[in-house]
């Protein structure tokens, strides 16, 4: 059987998951293609499928194809693709919640998610399976929008393992951010957070890693300036960073802000875990599922004090070892792809009603 995985819209973040499914396609026992939008080009990086980029379109017959991402045109492919005998699977990563809460992110937000919503409706519609990506998004799907395809099934996001060198807690030094700097994920937070502590005199080194451009911010800020100058703080911001740079960002944190205002799933906590790097989180959402207070990080609520954050930081920096041990256990049962052939099989079966076929 011959499977495609497609992502339309480039979205790097995304490209861990993809690769991921590959591999548990492949182990599987099927034959897997990746059908990419152009502009990951430039940070694929050794990957062993066959590639075809988009906008280059042929509608070369696949059993089952994978759309990995959200994006405005799935759903006149999945619809051409189902006409010619294709089983579409909807990788949906955040249902439905309401516009109140995606406003809490700002109107700007709030209008996109709405967008997107409308778009993901029609991908649903055309769709014979929908895959959330947590409890939490699960029942925020039966609320809203299971009345579009009642066919859904939970799994994490999915990562092949990328820890490559047995994990070295020595190096672990910063208190990082990673990811895209935006008020949805409390970033405006976490720089309070970090010149608050820096103001304190304690000895915590501070690192973000973003490709979102934070000139406008390092100029007109002059303690952030400051932290730069004595080496309190390392930043790569304004580009798409290569996997490689982003991977080594987890290496040497001893935790990762993870605070978000909203969430139906993170990819930045399962790589956090994945180099067994812990996490400090917001008490919402899906966080809970993912989150072992005291083992694998530490839960705020988003009426945030910042010296009752500080020392939850430092409790992790104290007990780094342990907290290291617990959040790479954690990736290897709930988010590593090998985990979850048996559950895929299961459902590939269902939607092709030929159980035998994947025994």
């Amino acid at each position: 059987m011959k499977v495609l995985l497609a992502s339309l819209k480039f979205s790097p973040g995304h490209l861990s998951h993809i690769i991921a499914y590959a591999k548990l396609f492949r182990e599987m026992g099927l034959d897997v293609a990746l059908w990419l939008h152009e502009d990951y080009k430039r940070i694929v990086q050794n990957i062993d499928f066959k590639i075809q980029w988009f906008p280059e379109v042929s509608y070369e017959n696949f059993d089952i194809v994978l759309f990995c991402n959200p994006s405005t045109i799935n759903h006149k492919f999945a619809k051409v693709l189902k006409s010619k005998g294709s089983k579409v699977i909807y990788l949906y990563h955040e249902p439905w919640e309401s516009f109140r809460q995606y406003r809490k992110e700002g109107i700007k937000q709030a209008l996109k998610a709405t967008s997107a919503h409308f778009y993901s409706v029609k991908m649903l519609k055309n769709s014979d399976l929908v895959i959330v990506p947590s409890n939490y998004a699960l029942n925020l799907y039966k609320n809203k929008d299971i009345k579009y395809n009642e066919n859904v099934v939970m799994i994490p996001l999915l990562f092949d393992d990328e820890q490559d060198e047995e994990i070295d807690i020595t190096k672990k030094q910063y208190f990082s951010y990673i990811g895209h700097a935006v008020k949805g994920h409390a970033f405006d937070i976490y720089i309070d957070l970090i010149k608050y502590i820096y103001k304190q005199g304690i000895d915590v080194k501070f690192q973000i890693a973003t490709r979102t451009n934070l000139s406008k911010l390092l100029k007109k800020d002059k303690i952030l300036k400051e932290m730069i100058k004595k080496e309190f703080l390392r930043i790569a911001h304004g580009r798409s960073l290569p996997n490689s740079e982003i991977n080594q960002a987890y290496k040497e944190s001893f935790c990762i802000w993870n605070v978000y205002r909203r969430s139906t799933q993170s990819g930045v906590l399962p790589k956090a875990y994945m180099f067994g790097s812990p996490v400090i989180a917001s008490k919402i959402g899906s966080f809970p599922e993912f989150i072992n207070p005291g083992k694998t990080g530490e839960m705020i609520t988003l009426a945030i004090k910042l010296d009752e954050v500080m020392e939850s930081i430092l409790k992790i920096k104290r007990n780094i070892k342990n907290y290291s041990i617990e959040a790479r256990q954690f990736f290897i049962r709930k988010f590593y792809y090998k985990a979850y052939s048996s559950i895929l099989k299961i459902q590939l079966s269902e939607i092709f009603l030929a159980q035998n076929e994947f025994q």
